[in-house]
């Protein structure tokens, strides 16, 4: 593999994953709930640091192809807040989690697929 692409296949994965992330969850989807007057327990600072980390390690189980680390850690995720979940107040925010965690894994599998060189960085 080469050095530049796996730069920029993480990059892409940690980097632009948080900023899509952030404008997505942070910025739309809680402001919307937030409107709806929908209650529901934003996530503490952390998440976005949280957020980095978790993409670090789903683009390095696709490059490394152990997808299956990825479903023991989306169980871990969610057998955690399982009891917290199962409230209905807190549904908005099961929500949330759901559409955060696809979109890491699609930031993940972006920046393992340019990492891989299946998507050309330049023509």
């Amino acid at each position: 593999m080469n050095v530049t692409r796996i730069v920029a296949g993480y990059a892409i994965s940690m980097f632009w994953g948080a900023i899509v992330l952030w404008l997505i969850i942070d910025k739309y989807t809680w402001g919307y709930l937030a409107k709806k007057d929908i209650t529901g327990k934003k996530p503490g600072i952390l998440s976005v640091p949280a957020g980095v980390v978790e993409r670090l390690l789903y683009t390095t189980a696709f490059l490394v192809n152990q997808p299956g680390f990825i479903a023991v850690w989306l169980a871990l995720k969610v057998a955690s807040q399982w009891e917290r979940w199962k409230k209905v107040d807190e549904r908005a925010t099961y929500n949330v989690f759901l559409i955060g965690s696809g979109l890491s894994l699609i930031m993940a599998f972006l920046g393992a697929w340019v990492a891989a060189g299946h998507i050309p960085l330049t023509k």
